[in-house]
């Protein structure tokens, strides 16, 4: 722990430019029934915790260890830091190490330390047989007897599977809401095979007061090749007269693809039939979207799939929005801004801003036919470069599409 570590004071420094705050979230509403349904979702959530910390580094849990074991005060710094960044690596400042000297791997703990790309694609060049299974969102690449090899989430983290299994079917045996049962027990399944197909299906189901998700989605820590998802969770309490005023936009999504800036034969009208919003207020979140940045919104899932069937779901964590807005927007804003465009300020229009970032993730093309005649999607043809231009994307055709 205490080799090549960071100037303590530098730590703080980084410490000292995050706004703690308490989120406040009215659990009034919970019937007793989701109540305790809540404690086994968070300790659940504890777990995908634990599952995201081995995915971004295997070493993790053992430098963990030794900061909360040490009896050194002033390791208290750099195990806040560690908790907040899940790794040795400022995600704030370029991943810069503050333990240790050791640059984090770009295909993080997805990948061989020793692969290169180039090893990766000569590998899937000369099997093609394996090139699903390599590229898969739901593998690890590991290296056996000298051989790259694949090995599903499943088997790779097979033991917190099965405690994160027993938890979701406790949950699902105790919930009086027939949508939040039904996604439950099927994403159990699902977590033992890495087939999320239905269990996404029936997320965009979910009905009652608890909007929850729970599993492997975004592919950002995978700075290789954006192939490898990454576990998280949210655990939501749903805020049905908030929802109702924004699902008005769900109404013009049609009109909105129509508006957009490209060749006709590109506009995709079936990616969002169906694209419901949800207010929420978040009462825990876990792994993936807790590191480093907390998340406003998320759009899901990601499966082209799903998005086909039935679009996709646009969840705005409504009192994550409020602390951002007061402790961060806010002081920025009174700093920069002139006394006119001061008066504009306002946490509906920022509010709107993010639904609109969240809405466009859903529009545009996604599975793309190929001049041979085979289909692929906008993932996989961008691969590393897909996360930075589809954040770009829903940026700007956010803005576009709020305008008009």
């Amino acid at each position: 722990v205490n080799a090549g570590k960071a100037d303590i004071m530098t730590v703080k420094a980084e410490l000292n430019k995050l706004a703690p705050v308490e989120l406040k979230c009215d659990l009034s509403t919970l019937s007793p029934a989701d109540r305790q349904v809540l404690v086994r979702l968070i300790e659940a959530g504890r777990i995908i915790d634990q599952l995201f910390l081995l995915q971004v580094n295997p070493e993790n849990p053992e430098i963990l260890a030794k900061l909360q074991t040490s009896t050194d005060d002033n390791d208290k710094p750099y195990l806040d830091m560690f908790n907040v960044m899940f790794g040795p690596w400022n995600r704030l400042d370029h991943d810069k190490p503050f333990i240790g000297k050791k640059e984090k791997p770009l295909g993080a703990g997805f990948y061989p330390e020793d692969m290169s790309k180039e090893e990766f694609e000569k590998f899937v060049a000369e099997n093609p047989d394996q090139k699903k299974a390599f590229e898969s969102e739901f593998t690890v690449i590991k290296r056996q007897d000298g051989q790259l090899t694949a090995v599903p989430y499943f088997l790779e983290y097979e033991q917190y599977i099965d405690a994160l299994c027993n938890l979701l079917t406790d949950a699902a045996s105790i919930t009086a809401d027939p949508t939040l049962k039904k996604y439950l027990n099927q994403r159990v399944a699902d977590l033992r095979t890495d087939d999320y197909f239905q269990s996404d299906m029936d997320w965009m189901d979910l009905a009652g007061d608890l909007e929850i998700v729970i599993g492997p989605y975004e592919v950002y820590e995978d700075n290789l090749f954006n192939y490898k998802a990454s576990y998280e969770a949210f655990i939501c309490v749903v805020d049905h007269a908030e929802s109702a005023k924004l699902a008005q936009v769900s109404k013009y999504l049609d009109e909105i693809e129509a508006n957009l800036p490209l060749p006709k034969e590109y506009r995709n009208y079936s990616r969002g039939k169906v694209s419901p919003v949800k207010v929420v207020q978040e009462i825990f979140s876990a792994g993936d979207t807790k590191a480093g940045i907390q998340t406003t919104a998320f759009n899901l899932p990601n499966d082209e799939r799903v998005r086909s069937a039935k679009g996709s779901k646009k969840v705005m964590l409504k009192n994550v929005a409020e602390a951002k807005y007061e402790k961060c927007w806010i002081p920025i804003v009174n700093e920069i801004l002139a006394p006119e465009p001061l008066k504009n300020v306002s946490f509906n229009a920022y509010f709107t801003d993010v639904l609109m970032h969240e809405v466009c993730h859903g529009l545009g093309p996604g599975i793309l036919k190929m001049k041979d005649g085979s289909e692929t999607t906008v993932r996989n043809e961008l691969k590393d470069y897909y996360s930075t231009i589809e954040e770009c994307k829903a940026d700007v055709l956010g803005i576009f599409s709020y305008l008009y």
